[in-house]
């Protein structure tokens, strides 16, 4: 069975032209319905079986990266066909062998420059949400989900297969999927599923897809193919995942074993119940080195696999999954088995560093998530253990925490390409009190895309006391080809705390703010250009103006797949109330920013990345910043990455104590050290070495009269130096052998540390936090899974 899709208008044996917009025809592509034994698939790449001659079901793809929407200079093939087991996809390729591109990486690592297929199904068949599987050469696994229309998520690791072969004239990929790894509607009979397949050329740098749908048009989820599958009732299924672990801890000398079970059942295709009990999350992934001496909290994202499971139910707008600016998430999960609430000690006593900065451990957790309809939910619920803590010889207990979150979406179309309308609720529980945020979510994305409306009303209550309202509205216009104007209104009064359970930047504010991007390709001279520009504008309720600027960025890709990005932003007179920690509201001084990177085509062997950065301070000093970098991939499944950058700070206002600051001329080194090497795309041996050193010397002193918002400067208070270093480590070696999917073993050794000191030389601060960090361990681990 075949279907030849080509752009509107255009012959199929024509290049379709920067200016064509490939639509897709009103008819539904049938995928072929064969019987899950007789098809005999062998997952290894070849395509030799009979399941797979006939015609493709897509040949047509068309260059959306850049978004020319011309016709790939090489052929692709892609066919399915469903068995009442699974989905089964195979890509033939056509390329120059000498072109190829093959990088082995760990799963999920996209921003790697090489060769891979991927396809997606929108198994709501309504533009709701979709699950992408993708395969590089190599057979390195991708996946993920997307929800309206392009927010992309690759938490969801499903158990699925794939591998790929060379070929005489290029290479061949081939997937299985069980439908019982993705939700989906009860339907009787007939099923729809978007499709949408891609393909990434690596040494032309190019991204190729159908339908034809480039990031400069704004439909893409709602704009999928659709497809006609027959007989698809996925049959219950259930999955135990046993695991054992030791842990040996250098420091206490003492050695840990654990062992405990996370169970998955899906006992019809709209309903999935997942728990864990004894988890151990032991030190398997490890958080990149941040110093961070403000008030705003830095976000590291989720790495443990029970919590990603099914987790973007819970990502209740963009919002929830930026990645910087106006980040907000109401259910963070890091926030569950993090550190403690600090036990009530005997005047005098301070909680030592390693027992302050210990995580906790869970009783157990449960999560469950379905469909009825056109309503959504999810259902999570976590429970922590109670911690001790050692000060001298003695035991000091602190209870654990219980979390909640609920959540309900209505979604449909009618008069829309997607709108939906949400609730969600969590709840801390701790002896100490009690902590509830209620929200509710609205979506709606006009029927050309052109329009996208994202907004949450958000409600807090902490102890039955501290009652906090918010809210914020976000709108995208897509005014034409590549042109997009955004708009976010943000207001949550000085009340407004989410931060028990999810992140929250600030409250207290009144923010607006306005961006304007432009994409535009096939230039002569570069091959992309990408321009955007900023205004913003915020204050907190006591008439404050705490955030003002105005900035712009350029992005251009070369021709030779060079990359380069600058942009340069100015903040008139502001005022800070946050960084002097709850003593007062400061004026700051204006400041210009300046950067400028630039980074070779990654696509190579060796691969060059440089920064230089000028930013202004707080209160008129500056500082300089410049970053250096190298890959180098002397083996398709080994790659060295080496980097080190320096900062030069004059003028870096830090809070003292009491009403006083003080300006210090600091100088920092980060240098960082990666080694990747695949024996098989299943087994991974990897080495991290991240450090940050810093060294502040006293400047100038400052105190804020009460009453006042202007930062006087005094002569330096009586007491001993201002002088400080600071030392941040993160060593890492790791063994992983991916037994099975979703089945383990590792072997890990860290060693990390983060210490304040009084001054030190930059080797002395190094040395100190190798030989006595405050974390070095060994930990083994295995986790095996057993299900239907």
């Amino acid at each position: 069975m075949s279907a030849h899709l080509t752009a509107a208008g255009t012959p199929p044996d024509q290049p379709a032209t920067s200016k064509t917009v490939v639509v897709l025809s009103e008819s539904i592509i049938p995928v072929p319905h064969l019987d899950h034994i007789e098809a005999a698939i062998t997952i290894d790449g070849l395509l030799n079986e009979t399941a797979w001659r006939g015609q493709p079901l897509i040949e047509k793809l068309r260059v959306t990266e850049p978004d020319t929407l011309a016709q790939p200079v090489h052929g692709t093939e892609f066919r399915m066909f469903a068995t009442e087991e699974g989905v089964y996809a195979s890509f033939k390729l056509e390329q120059p062998p000498d072109t190829i591109v093959q990088r082995f990486t760990r799963r999920d690592e996209y921003d790697v420059a090489r060769d891979n297929v991927a396809f997606t199904l929108d198994t709501s068949g309504e533009g709701r949400y979709a699950y992408w599987l993708n395969l590089s050469l190599g057979d390195v696994q991708m996946d993920g989900t997307i929800k309206p229309e392009r927010q992309t998520n690759s938490e969801w690791d499903g158990a699925w297969y794939g591998a790929t072969q060379l070929t005489e004239h290029g290479w061949s990929a081939e997937f299985y999927v069980p439908w019982s790894q993705m939700a989906m509607p009860k339907v009787d009979g007939v099923r729809r599923i978007g499709l949408y397949i891609e393909r990434q050329v690596a040494y032309l740098g190019e991204r190729w897809g159908w339908p034809g749908l480039p990031e400069s048009q704004p439909r893409f989820l709602s704009a999928f193919q659709v497809t006609q599958f027959q007989a698809v009732d996925p049959r219950q299924q259930w999955s135990l995942f046993p695991y054992a672990s030791a842990t040996y801890d250098r420091i206490d000398e003492d050695m840990k074993y654990r062992t405990g079970m996370d169970m998955f059942w899906r006992p019809s295709s709209n309903f999935q119940l997942t728990s864990t009990l004894f988890p151990d999350f032991g030190s398997v992934e490890t958080d990149d080195v941040v110093v961070n001496l403000t008030a705003d909290e830095t976000f590291f994202p989720e790495k443990r696999l029970f919590f990603q499971e099914g987790q973007d139910i819970f990502n209740t707008t963009p919002r929830s999954e930026a990645e910087f600016g106006q980040q907000l998430i109401l259910v963070n999960t890091r926030r569950i088995g993090a550190r403690p609430k600090p036990p009530e000690l005997p005047e005098g006593v301070r909680l030592p560093v390693r027992e302050a900065v210990r995580p906790t451990d869970l009783l157990g957790a449960a999560k469950a998530t379905g469909q009825v309809g056109q309503f959504r939910y999810g259902v999570m619920a976590a429970f922590e253990d109670n911690s001790t803590f050692r000060v001298d010889d003695q035991v000091y207990t602190q209870s654990g925490r219980d979390f909640t979150a609920l959540r309900l979406l209505y979604e449909d179309s009618k008069g829309a390409a997607y709108r939906g309308l949400g609730l969600i609720s969590t709840m801390v529980a701790h002896p100490d009190g009690n902590a509830m945020v209620h929200g509710l979510d609205f979506h709606r994305l006009s029927l050309n895309g052109a329009w996208s409306v994202e907004g949450q009303l958000l409600y807090s209550d902490r102890d039955a006391s501290d009652k906090g309202f918010g809210g914020f509205v976000d709108v995208d216009y897509n005014s034409s080809k590549g042109i997009t104007h955004t708009l976010q209104l943000t207001a949550f009064d000085r009340y407004l705390n989410i931060n028990d359970m999810g992140f929250q930047l600030r409250n207290d504010t009144r923010d607006v703010r306005y961006a304007f991007e432009w994409v535009t390709s096939n230039l002569t001279r570069v091959r992309d250009l990408n321009w955007g520009t900023f205004v913003r504008y915020a204050e907190n309720w006591d008439g404050y103006r705490t955030n003002i600027g105005t900035g712009t960025n350029i992005g251009v890709t070369l021709n030779n797949l060079d990359f380069l990005d600058m942009d340069v932003s100015y903040f008139p007179y502001r005022f800070d109330d946050r960084n002097s920690f709850g003593h007062g509201t400061f004026l700051i001084e204006k400041k210009t920013n300046f950067r400028l990177s630039y980074e070779t085509d990654t696509a190579r062997k060796y691969s060059f990345y440089g920064k230089a950065a000028l930013l202004g301070e707080d209160l008129g000093g500056h500082t300089m910043e410049w970053v250096a970098g190298l890959t180098w991939r002397p083996a398709d499944n080994a790659t060295l990455g080496l980097k080190i950058g320096h900062l030069k700070r004059r003028g870096w206002l830090l809070y003292q104590e009491a009403q006083n600051f003080t300006t210090f001329n600091a100088s920092q080194w980060r240098p960082e050290l990666s080694f990747d090497f695949f024996p098989s795309a299943r087994q991974q041996f990897s080495l991290v070495f991240q450090w940050v050193g810093i060294r502040a010397l006293e400047d100038r002193f400052y105190t804020l009269n009460e009453g006042t918002t202007e930062l006087l400067e005094v002569t330096k208070p009586p007491g001993a130096s201002d002088d400080f270093s600071i030392s941040q480590l993160n060593f890492q070696v790791r063994y992983r052998w991916q037994i099975a999917p979703l089945s383990d073993l590792f072997v890990v050794y860290t060693k990390s540390d983060s210490e304040r000191t009084g001054l030190r030389a930059f080797d002395d601060l190094f040395e100190e936090s190798w030989r006595q960090p405050l974390g070095d361990q060994l930990v083994v681990k295995l986790r095996y899974r057993f299900g239907s």
